[in-house]
């Protein structure tokens, strides 16, 4: 689906920043490489250390952001104007230009670029900003500039630190879509006056005492909403009526049996919010931006139920949402399967537990009305809603209408301590090195040819923890792959690296330092060999490994995340199922057959959209400039194995890997599985402890190893004889028994005799083993038909067994009935028409379990 009139703005706002000497940046992912961020929010997020006066040479910089905020997720829907997911154009100076130029470029591409009519326009700035004002009449009459408060135009990072005044440019989008109110004007709370653009202004920095000091390089940073610029420039009445998202209102409403417009909106854009989120790599989970990802899920699919939906509908708009975007982001048609793979099964899981939800409330309503009570406890309620999805809407809806009240004060109090224990907390971020490092010059990586080199020695780091060099052969951690280890020697000192890491474009050799060293001085870098062609090895057995996964399973496959050591492989990927052991077996097959064949490996600097044309894979969560670094292995004769992006170091040929062995497959979130794998060395090391293994079972159990499988078949049927064995002797006991348990009785319920008997440490199999011998026996005579209920009670755990005549199954399913008593011991059931089965833990309710049947069973 194309919306042209989206990609040509996109592309003025490009040439037009482009066209004023700032650097174009694409949009990084929704998850940040900041660990105090849960999600990318702002078009800045990418360019902290730059606002922090900490990174880099660039002084002027645009982007068009992906942002993901949930602040205001209770108000999407409510509103024509918030969204979860969105994107923001923006335009930054780092120490450059200010705000003359700042309000110049905004207002020259609102008119000049984009035709917007200057009537309509208002500019709102800070109330003692008098320089933004000044600026500001030259372009707006005084009437149309307001000053406003702290609160809606200075922007702060935090209680101390950058700070600064802000202009918000808004479009008046008349009297009929306001509040009416007097004195309605811009910073109304209403929707007539839109923020268009908002330009901060950082020139401060507030100290602990409250102060403003004057910052000695002032930054821009701006953002405008993308959804809110094709909403003004299209005359639209809503942000849902733009071309990214119309075609998902549209679809949703001619897809609804009881169409809402609330319903609708919030579906269209937690649609876009999920699909962004799980194609960055983000899986349904408890904590995190798991938590948040499955509550958008949930609160989509909450709402599909009420427009009618029967079963899983949200994964059908993310198919949309791609058509819709992926012009402008192609990762999102390589990864569209996945993406609603793990959107269904999401879905699919929640209706379930939503099912259950509703059967554990009936059980609150009853036992509330036997206690006489009339107000749900709030630690229910919460249960409600934190284990099993249903909102507190949903439970005080039920429950009103049983005369039956919330306690909501309570549940407050939980939800808030849940946010407390899921929201983002500050990781251990890794060290940073800036404050040694600000003034350095990139490290030269020099070891895709060579482990050693002569460098010179730039800076020594906290008394010997770490050194830089002007060069290095060492690999820094980077895409998964572990940094190198190895020696730095001197005249007078020998620096051991444990390991490399880079931040900014420098390298830094981290380790222990004897002896003395100096900056300044000649220095012999040696990389620890073994262990980097070790890596290697693993290195290039992923690459290959992803390419035998794609070409088996299809090109939904695709990079989730890995890790490459000298000891071992990890790889993630993009799949719903387990692999079979024959899957597994075939997996080894190919990947070994392209070992054998000696693929050469070959590396090339291209441009990233060259390299894209040419089919090169990308790794998830990694970065890009525009020259990239293509390792394609095979391809001279034609027979290319695989091409990625990568920065990594490789083999020569597939030939060195040696052996590839898998040592584990496994699910690590929904629709990501994980393989883990050996090469080299340790893969023949793993063939020989599985070889160990079969001999010691073998010799324990006195055959050969090829005939194992077959005495483990005759031990398992002598187990079986054992078993009935031992099952025919416990029936006889217990047909024998004349011990009568405490819910032991016979009970008249009209045209049926109920006969209930207990056990106590019984198997299931056994009970209903006697539950069929006694009615085929005619344990039970009479002139009326018998109905059996078994109780096998078992330390904590409830056994039910229910057997009833044929000819009151019409108004008594067994297998309903069993569904409905075991729920009232907290757990569940099911069936025949005729006989049924459950279980649960609650012992206390086994009484209330006993009535529900009799209710079914009389006439």
């Amino acid at each position: 689906m194309k919306t042209m009139k989206d990609i040509k703005i996109r592309k003025k706002f490009r040439k037009f920043f482009e066209g004023l000497d700032h650097r174009w940046y694409s949009s990084i992912s929704l998850v940040p490489d900041d660990p105090s961020m849960l999600f990318t929010t702002a078009g800045m997020v990418q360019f902290k250390k730059q606002f922090l006066g900490e990174a880099g040479a660039v002084t002027r910089a645009a982007s068009i952001q992906k942002c993901l905020r949930t602040s205001d997720i209770d108000e999407v829907g409510k509103t024509s104007r918030h969204l979860t997911f969105f994107e923001m154009y923006g335009n930054f100076s780092f120490g450059d230009y200010f705000k003359k130029e700042a309000i110049m470029w905004a207002w020259d591409f609102l008119n000049k670029t984009m035709k917007l009519d200057p009537r309509k326009l208002y500019a709102s700035v800070y109330q003692d900003d008098d320089e933004a004002y000044a600026i500001w009449k030259g372009y707006l009459p005084e009437e149309r500039i307001v000053k406003l408060g702290e609160k809606d135009n200075f922007w702060k990072m935090g209680d101390t630190g950058p700070c600064g005044p802000c202009s918000e440019i808004l479009y008046d989008r008349g009297p009929g879509t306001g509040c009416g109110k007097e004195g309605c004007g811009p910073g109304c709370s209403c929707d007539r006056y839109l923020e268009v653009w908002n330009l901060v202004f950082t020139q401060y920095d507030r100290k602990a005492s409250g102060e403003l000091e004057e910052l000695p390089k002032k930054n821009i940073d701006t953002g405008m909403g993308l959804e809110r610029l094709n909403q003004v420039i299209g005359g639209s009445a809503d942000v849902f009526e733009t071309p990214t998202i119309k075609p998902l209102m549209e679809k949703i409403q001619n897809e609804s049996e009881n169409y809402s417009l609330e319903s609708a909106r919030i579906i269209a854009d937690h649609s876009r919010a999920v699909t962004f989120m799980i194609a960055d790599g983000v899986s349904p989970a408890n904590e995190g931006r798991g938590y948040v990802l499955r509550r958008l899920i949930r609160r989509a699919v909450r709402e599909g139920k009420k427009l009618g939906w029967h079963e899983p509908g949200l994964y059908k708009y993310t198919s949309l949402v791609v058509d819709i975007m992926s012009e402008y982001y192609p990762v999102l048609a390589d990864r569209a399967n996945h993406i609603a793979s793990v959107c269904r099964m999401e879905e699919e899981g929640f209706l379930n537990t939503l099912d259950t939800a509703m059967r554990i409330l009936d059980g609150y309503i009853k036992e509330l009305r036997s206690a006489g009570d009339t107000i749900l406890p709030a630690e229910k309620a919460f249960k409600l809603y934190d284990t099993y999805g249903m909102p507190l809407e949903i439970t005080k809806n039920i429950l009103s209408e049983k005369g039956i009240a919330t306690d909501e004060k309570g549940y407050e109090k939980f939800m808030e301590e849940r946010v407390k224990s899921t929201e983002w907390k500050e990781a251990d971020a890794s060290k940073s090195y800036w404050d040694d490092i600000r003034d350095i010059k990139d490290t030269e990586f020099i070891g895709y040819g060579s482990c050693s080199a002569h460098a010179v020695v730039v800076k020594v780091i906290s008394s010997g923890t770490g050194l830089v060099l002007n060069k290095t052969p060492m690999y820094p951690e980077s895409g998964g792959q572990v940094g190198d280890r190895g020696t730095i020697k001197s005249k007078d000192g020998i620096f051991t690296v444990k390991n490399t890491v880079r931040e900014e474009g420098i390298i830094i050799h981290e380790g222990v330092l004897d002896g003395r060293m100096i900056e300044g001085e000649d220095v012999e870098v040696q990389v620890e060999g073994d262990v980097r062609k070790a890596t290697e090895r693993n290195h290039t057995a992923t690459h290959i490994l992803q390419s035998v996964l794609r070409e088996m399973l299809g090109e939904h496959v695709q990079q989730n995340g890995s890790l490459v050591e000298p000891d071992r492989l990890r790889f993630d990927f993009t799949h719903t199922d387990a692999l079979s052991q024959e899957q597994l077996r075939e997996v080894e097959v190919r990947v070994n057959r392209i070992i054998v064949e000696n693929h050469k490996i070959n590396t090339t600097q291209m441009d990233k959209d060259e390299a894209r044309e040419k089919g090169a894979l990308a790794f998830f969560g990694e970065k890009y400039g525009e020259k990239v670094r293509a390792v394609t292995i095979g391809g001279l004769l034609g027979n290319k194995v695989s091409m990625e992006l990568c920065g990594g170091t490789h083999l020569e040929s597939t030939g060195e890997i040696g052996l590839f062995k898998i040592s584990s497959e496994s699910g690590i979130a929904a629709g990501v599985r994980r393989i883990e794998a050996v090469t080299g060395d340790r893969a023949v090391r793993l063939m020989h402890a599985k070889e160990d293994t079969a001999r010691g079972i073998a010799e324990m159990l006195g055959v050969p190893e090829d005939r194992i499988p077959d005495r483990i078949e005759r031990m398992k049927e002598e187990l079986r004889d054992c078993r009935n064995k031992i099952n025919e002797l416990e029936n006889r006991l217990i047909s024998r028994s004349g011990e009568k348990g405490e819910l032991d009785r016979e009970l008249d319920l009209g045209d049926v005799k109920l006969v209930i008997k207990q056990f106590n440490d019984t198997s299931i199999s056994n009970v209903r083993v006697w539950v069929d011998s006694s009615l085929k026996q005619g344990s039970y005579e009479g002139d009326k038909g018998v109905a059996v209920l078994a109780v096998s009670i078992s330390g904590e755990k409830i056994s039910l067994v229910l057997k009833i005549p044929e000819y009151i199954t019409d108004r008594a399913d067994a297998g309903k009935v069993m569904k409905e008593a075991a729920g009232e011991i907290g757990g569940s059931g099911g069936g025949r028409k005729d006989m049924a089965q459950g279980g649960g833990t609650e012992k206390s309710r086994i009484g209330k379990a006993v009535e529900v049947i009799e209710r079914f069973l009389r006439p």
